[in-house]
């Protein structure tokens, strides 16, 4: 039986960076951004890499899970562990940052788990690049568990997850090696040989080639990343491949090196305001033929929660009651592709409920960006006994799905008795639903539970995920086989067999029959 002071007394003989068991330092890991509370035995803080490799073959040999944390921002309860947790604090000794030379003097990016993502953006935007993997939780999410989760943001509809931006990964395997999957020779036979059985199999499996090849392209971030393994031989590619949005499973990332993106010059917003949800959601699959970067949606509940407790942020949006959708517009005739795409909605036939709004010029934009960004901490905070529990957060379908799937979601909220905070990535099919649940109630675990069952009913009538760039954890896991099917989830299962046999890293994470609310906190 492993206790806090034996476990902690073990690690601390075993690394040179810092080991928690102190009750105050191990309580601030029981909580992340979702409903779980679960307290960890001990906290190490790696001081390098060694440190790493020494934390994870300790857990293997003695049979105590191992959960990474990067900066808690997770939803999805993936941050959270029974058994060792092993942190990567921004500014702390694994938050390593710098450029180099990706070619033609192109900045690239290489860093440690535990840069911040805006951090990273900063060093990029003194060249004038970006990474265009931009979640909305930038100022406390860190690059560890950016490609833990397959993080994208609003900017996916033009350039995708970050997976399309990395270069390559280091990693710990749950067996202790350090993997660079630049450097072919560091990649054990026994993986290079697992991947190829997989892809094997993959490839002579018709309808598992047809779902991927159907899926491909769209904002998924559920299970294992499959989709390198419909083209892709090398085994460095496929094992970048699979560490995105593995969230600490299959190894553990201590260094990932991204490219950038060139900054376009100019820069437009248009504001649309519709009576009608569904509307707006047919009114995006107008604007997707126009080319814009971004295309958010904020139904009326979630722009007057902004009205009413960030009121400067809200300063750019017309008076009125109304939902809103916002498409951004780059590049030096972004001016006119926002007044064509005003034309083109309302050529279509979906009149906007007031006037448009137009909004130029990088601080104007950017200003627009901030209360996009602030969604989440004012719907999260906006009532104590209105929760907006994360149980449906991060939903996604086929963007030619939109509008139906926004009636049929309006229409079970409805039936359940709950209003909703609705926003997200409309341009992806991506949305963040955050119904709104009273903690006095005496039926609220059962009503959550209502409610993932049915919204995810619907999600999957419409070919859609469970999550789209949040990422699993034990709020999704036990859906995921619903989402791909029998034999795609017994591939992923296998996946994580030939990584983790001992199922040391992250246990419960990505497969999981317990119920949501096993370890969920309500207050």
């Amino acid at each position: 039986m492993h206790t806090t002071e034996t476990l902690g007394n073990a690690l601390r003989e075993q690394l040179s960076g810092e080991v928690w068991t102190e009750p105050g330092q191990l309580e601030r890991l029981t909580r992340d951004q979702s409903i779980y509370r679960i307290a960890p035995l001990v906290a190490v803080l790696p001081r390098d890499p060694v440190d790493v490799v020494a934390a994870v073959r300790f857990c293997r040999e003695a049979g105590v899970p191992l959960t990474c944390r990067g900066g808690g921002s997770g939803t999805a309860g993936a941050a959270l562990g029974r058994g060792v947790v092993m942190v990567f604090p921004r500014q702390g000794a694994m938050s390593a940052l710098r450029l180099y030379d990706g070619g033609n003097g192109i900045p690239f990016a290489e860093g440690e788990p535990g840069v911040l993502h805006d951090d990273l953006q900063a060093a990029l935007a003194e060249h004038g690049r970006f990474l265009p993997a931009d979640p909305s939780s930038g100022s406390m999410c860190l690059l560890g568990g950016n490609v833990a989760t397959k993080a994208s943001g609003p900017h996916a509809l033009r350039h995708g997850s970050i997976d399309r931006y990395l270069e390559s990964l280091e990693f710990v395997t749950a067996a202790g090696e350090v993997v660079d999957t630049a450097r072919p020779e560091t990649i054990p036979g026994y993986l290079v040989d697992g991947m190829g059985e997989l892809v094997r199999e993959i490839r002579s499996r018709p309808a598992d080639l047809a779902t991927l090849a159907r899926r491909r392209g769209r904002k998924i971030a559920s299970g294992y990343n499959l989709f390198p393994f419909l083209d892709q031989d090398e085994p460095g590619r496929l094992l970048a491949g699979l560490l995105t949005g593995s969230v600490g499973t299959l190894g553990v990332v201590t260094k990932a090196r991204l490219r950038s993106e060139a900054r376009a010059e100019g820069l437009a917003a248009l504001l649309l305001f519709f009576a009608d949800l569904p509307v707006a959601g047919a009114a995006v699959q107008v604007l997707l033929g126009t080319s814009p970067a971004a295309i958010e949606i904020m139904n009326a509940r979630t722009v007057d929660m902004v009205r009413q407790v960030r009121p400067g942020l809200a300063a750019d949006v017309p008076p009125g009651t109304a939902h809103m959708l916002l498409a951004e517009f780059v590049g030096p005739t972004c001016r006119e592709q926002a007044a064509a795409a005003e034309a083109a909605v309302r050529a279509a036939g979906l009149q906007p409920a007031q006037p448009a709004a137009l909004v130029t010029g990088t601080e104007e934009v950017e200003r627009l960006w901030k209360l996009r960004k602030a969604l989440l901490p004012v719907v999260r905070g906006f009532s104590r006994e209105l929760r907006p529990f994360s149980i449906v957060n991060d939903v996604g379908v086929p963007p030619a799905h939109l509008a139906a799937f926004i009636a049929d979601i309006q229409g079970i909220f409805a039936d359940l008795g709950l209003v909703a905070a609705i926003y997200g990535h409309a341009g992806s099919g991506n949305l963040h639903l955050r119904p709104l649940f009273d903690v006095g109630r005496k039926d609220l675990p059962s009503l959550l539970e209502r409610t993932a069952d049915r919204v995810y009913e619907c999600v999957f009538r419409y070919d859609g995920t469970i999550t789209a760039e949040h990422g699993m954890g034990p709020i999704r896991a036990p859906y995921l086989r619903q989402e791909w099917g029998d034999s795609l989830y017994a591939t992923m299962r296998r996946v994580k067999q030939l990584f983790d046999p001992a199922n040391v890293l992250n246990p419960g994470t990505m497969f999981s029959e317990r119920p949501i609310l096993a370890d969920a906190y309500l207050a």
